[in-house]
Order: structure tokens, then C-alpha cells, then sequence
């Protein structure tokens, strides 16, 4: 079955937000860019949760209506209860979710649910515990991460559940993932390493026919808030999500135009940024594009999202 073509987002302002609610994480990942955050400055707990309610609020009522909570690892947060409340009270039809990796005290998830979270995305930064071990001091990590896991498939909610393909290294690991997944009610986003220049969406799918052999199905997964994704099937229920849509060829900003990082960029979703410090920006690599908006009166803070929102 051949794919529709992209739904491309030609001009219009984004509706999605990503929030960076602390830098602290419980992971290393060799990979992990932070949404373009300078994790090495600022309070590493990020902003209180009054200012990421009032800022996000701020951006909802320019038409931002999905949120996403991350950083860092956004469970690391004592209050993510509170975090949540306070967004769904001000953003009161938002898509609110959180990606986590898992290596958590379930109990913090558990609040974030009971406090009005949609959803939750959870990244396999290594399936087999040695793998996993790579990036975590933690020792029962893989255990933590297991109780998650289980937790999330059994409330039902809609699951995705992230792994960054960064070379011929983690294919051992990831076939086991993959062989585990197959069946179960979730998604496989199967993402490239946006810091490795050889990466990209064709050495994925080549990596996913080696592992899996030919897919099934293929169709366009449109996200209204975001850039379309390309979705792979096979005959035993695996569902694999791939980001085959670059914001460097899509061009959604007007910055992009004579952007002189254009051509590197592959990131594949259409978002601004809040960061722990109180920066709003459009891209994680152009941080020339940030503004300032914790601390600013209503009005200013309109048009200071009003100017974010049409970078």
C-alpha cells in the first residue's frame, strides 16, 4: 500500500508547545538534545509551576492546543502533580501529555495522571537491562522502568513509545524490543540521532527491513499540530512511527528562509519551545530566535508569544 502524500505545513502558526520542566534527568544519553535547552545554565529544577502554567496559558490563548512535558526527565519533578493541575486548569481542552524514560518513582506518574494527563510517551533508551545500564547509574533501573511500562499499558491511554536507532550498535537490543512490541496496543517511534549527519529516515527504514523484513502497510499519520509521519505495519500487529518529514525541507518559519543551518536540519516536529529558564524559541538550533517571556505583564507576554509563534 502506498503512502498519501504529506500534509505539509506550509505557513501556518504552530499549535504545539514543548515545555522543558527541569534539565535533571535520572539518564545520560549520548544523544539527548534537550529540546535545544543550555542545560548548564540556569536553576536545573526550571521554572516554578505558577510561571509554567501562566506562560503556557499565555501560548494557549494564541491557539496553542497541544502540550508536551519534558526536559530532562519532567517525572524528576516532586511536583508534577501540581505541574499538571495548573495546566489543565488553564488549558483546559489542550492535549497534554509528558515523555518520560521511565526511570521513576511510578508513584510521580501515578499524580500525573490523577491530576489531568492525557497521555505519556515513553523512551526505550535501551529494552535489555545491560543496554539500558549504558545510560543510568540507577540500579534497579530496568525494574523501574518494567513497573512504568506495565502501568502504561494497563490505564489504556494511547502509548507511543520512543527509540533512538543510532547505529548497527543497538540492532541487537532493538529486535528484541521490536519482537516484544508486536501485538501490543502501542506505537514504535523509531527515531534517528539528529546529532549523527548520517542518520536520517532512509537508514532507519533500511535497519527496520533488516531486523523485520518488508512491511505490510504503509500510510500518512497526520498530526494537526505537527509535521505527518510516515506509520509501517506488519502482518504480527508491530506498528513502527517514522519521522520522515524535516522542518530544513518543509521550511515552516519565516527564519528559515537564508537560515544558514537549513540544509542540516532534520528535525521533525513543528513545536516551540519553552525552556527552563523562561525562554520561548522556534528552533532548537537557532537560539538567536529566543525571547524571554517569564516575568512579562499580560500584555507583553501576548505579544511576546504573538512574536514567538510567527518566527
Amino acid at each position: 500500500m502506498q503512502a498519501n502524500r504529506p500534509n505539509i505545513i506550509a505557513s501556518k502558526p504552530p499549535s504545539y508547545l514543548r515545555i522543558v520542566v527541569t534539565t535533571r534527568c535520572t539518564l545520560a544519553c549520548p544523544f539527548c538534545h534537550l529540546e535545544g535547552d543550555p542545560a548548564q545554565s540556569g536553576a536545573a529544577q526550571g521554572l516554578a509551576a505558577e510561571e509554567i502554567a501562566e506562560l503556557a496559558g499565555a501560548a494557549y490563548d494564541q491557539g496553542v492546543r497541544k502540550i508536551k512535558l519534558l526536559g530532562g526527565e519532567p517525572l524528576a519533578r516532586q511536583d508534577i502533580g501540581r505541574v499538571i493541575a495548573l495546566l489543565r486548569q488553564r488549558c483546559t481542552d489542550a492535549d497534554l501529555s509528558l515523555i518520560t524514560a521511565g526511570v521513576v518513582n511510578l508513584a510521580n506518574l501515578q499524580a500525573a495522571f490523577d491530576a489531568g494527563l492525557d497521555r505519556a510517551n515513553l523512551s526505550i533508551h535501551g529494552w535489555s537491562p545491560d543496554r539500558l545500564a549504558k545510560h543510568t547509574r540507577v540500579r534497579d533501573a530496568h525494574a523501574r522502568r518494567q513497573a512504568v511500562l506495565e502501568f502504561l499499558l494497563r490505564i489504556g491511554r494511547p502509548l507511543k513509545c520512543n527509540y533512538v536507532y543510532t547505529g548497527p550498535e543497538v540492532e541487537e537490543d532493538l529486535a528484541q524490543f521490536l519482537a516484544w512490541a508486536a501485538g501490543k496496543p502501542l506505537v514504535v517511534a523509531l527515531l534517528d540521532d539528529l546529532g549523527n549527519p548520517a542518520m536520517g529516515p532512509a537508514t532507519v527504514k533500511e535497519a527496520l527491513r533488516r531486523l523485520r523484513g518488508p512491511w505490510g502497510s504503509m500510510e500518512r499519520d497526520n498530526d494537526p499540530h505537527s509535521l505527518s509521519t510516515l506509520r509501517l505495519g506488519w502482518s504480527d500487529g508491530l506498528a513502527v512511527e517514522i519521522k520522515d518529514q524535516q522542518l530544513g525541507q518543509v521550511a515552516p518559519w519565516r527564519a528559515c528562509t537564508g537560515c544558514l543551518q537549513r540544509e542540516q536540519c532534520r528535525e521533525g516536529i513543528h513545536a516551540v519551545r519553552l525552556k527552563h529558564d523562561g525562554t520561548a524559541a522556534p528552533c532548537m538550533d537557532r537560539p538567536d530566535l529566543g525571547r524571554r517571556v517569564v516575568g512579562l505583564r499580560s500584555n507583553d507576554l501576548a505579544m511576546q508569544w504573538q512574536s514567538v509563534l510567527a518566527a
